[in-house]
This record gives C-alpha cells, sequence and structure tokens, in this order.
C-alpha cells in the first residue's frame, strides 16, 4: 500500500494522509496500534458488525454502537450510490470479515471496497468530519478535451456538492455535457451522521484536492471516512 503525505495548507491541519492502492484492498488501522483488545470488546465489534451488516440494506447507511465505557465500539457503514441491495450486504460483510485480519490489534479502523465504506472505533466519531483518511484511484488514460472543460467540470461538482449536502440522503448522481455527444458521469455522496454543513465541507475539500492530483483523469473516484466524490468520462464512439 502507498501513503503518500499531503501538505498541511490543504486542510490547515498538520498531517494527512492520502491512500492509492489497488483498488479494493484500502484500509487504515485507527487509534492505538498493537493495543490489547479486551475479550469484551472483540465481542462488542463482532455483534456491531452483525448489525450494520443486517441494517445497511435497506436504506443504504447505518450507524451504531455497542457496549459501554472503555468497551464501547462506534461503527458506520454505508453503500455506494449505484449499489443494489443484495451487493451492499455482501459487501458490508466481506468488508467486516477482511478488517479483522488487516487491523487485528487496533481499536479502530476504516476499510474501503468497491461497493461500501466501513469504520470502527472506540471513540465516538459520529457527526465529525474525517480529515485523516482520504485516499484515491484514477485512471492512467486522460481526458481527451481536459483544458476546454475544466473549468466547466469543477463547477459541475461544485454545483453536485451545494445539491446533495441540503438534500437527505445526501447522495446525487448526475451527468454532464461535454461536447460532441460526450457525457461525464458524477456523483457525491457524504454519510448521514454529518450536518449539511459539514458535508459540504468534505466535498469541497475533496473538490479542492482533484487538480492536485488527477484533474486529467479519465476517470476518477476520491474517498475519506465521511464522503465521497467520483467521476467518469463516457465517449460517443459513432
Amino acid at each position: 500500500m502507498f501513503i503518500t503525505k499531503i501538505p498541511s495548507s490543504f486542510y490547515l491541519l498538520s498531517f494527512i494522509f492520502l491512500l492509492q492502492s489497488a483498488f479494493g484492498l484500502e484500509y487504515k488501522c485507527l487509534g492505538v496500534q498493537n493495543s490489547t483488545i479486551s475479550d469484551l470488546y472483540c465481542t462488542n465489534l463482532n455483534e456491531l458488525f452483525s448489525y450494520l451488516s443486517y441494517e445497511v440494506p435497506a436504506n443504504g447507511f447505518a450507524l451504531g454502537t455497542k457496549g459501554h465505557d472503555a468497551d464501547k465500539v462506534y461503527g458506520l457503514t454505508i453503500g455506494n450510490v449505484d449499489i443494489k441491495e443484495k451487493d451492499c450486504q455482501s459487501c458490508i460483510a466481506n468488508a467486516t470479515n477482511e478488517i479483522r485480519s488487516l487491523c487485528p490489534n487496533s481499536n479502530g479502523a476504516i476499510k474501503w471496497s468497491h461497493n461500501c465504506t466501513l469504520k470502527y472505533h472506540n471513540v465516538d466519531f459520529f457527526g465529525h468530519i474525517d480529515h485523516e483518511t482520504w485516499f484515491f484511484t484514477k485512471d492512467p488514460q486522460n481526458l481527451t478535451n481536459y483544458q476546454s472543460i475544466r473549468q466547466k467540470k469543477s463547477e459541475w461538482l461544485t454545483q453536485l456538492a451545494g445539491q446533495a449536502s441540503i438534500n437527505p440522503p445526501m447522495v446525487l448522481f448526475r451527468e454532464l455535457d461535454i461536447g460532441e455527444n460526450n457525457k461525464l458521469n458524477g456523483s457525491v455522496q457524504c454519510t448521514r451522521d454529518l450536518s449539511s454543513l459539514d458535508c459540504m465541507k468534505c466535498l469541497s475539500d475533496s473538490i479542492g484536492f482533484v487538480p492536485k492530483c488527477c484533474d486529467s483523469s479519465k476517470a476518477v473516484r476520491l474517498f475519506s471516512g465521511t464522503c465521497e466524490l467520483r467521476f467518469e468520462a463516457y465517449y460517443n464512439k459513432a
């Protein structure tokens, strides 16, 4: 896994980590590493995973807690914009199994998969923007008319973010005409524990990073622990 440190000027924070790796293998262990995990915490985590796997397919999002005091665990999961219910449930089930082996000695972790995101921690993170865990994937091919649509694309993504942030369930998918019958498909979404303002902030930060990482790419997915942005060009081959 390749980890890049992003300059503090981007978020006015000391360090932000961005993960770029083979898609499907993105994760980050959170909290104290190599810590002693109590049996009760593990039991609470297993029960929370079962709850999240059961609850999330209904509306694409679930959060919950299990336990008390030092053994309390907080968890959240969200399905991607265009996912089917059965695929969402399968994704969460796989993520909960994989993360146990990826972060066996951590009291928290986040796992990004193709169809879902899973996060848990022994610290209450509900309702807070996750500034510290980011990754992106991009198509190595570039947009054919990148320079001519650059500003239009940025404004379009900002409009998507603004509309999604004020309209539950904070998810939006739209197309952008980029000329000659070609389209740019894009989507944004936030975890639904965020306020409207924080959703907009999270997405705006993501949009602001696109020029630094992948503005000219034909397809991009940029994830944090609390929001997601993606776009992909489709060209008319006629």
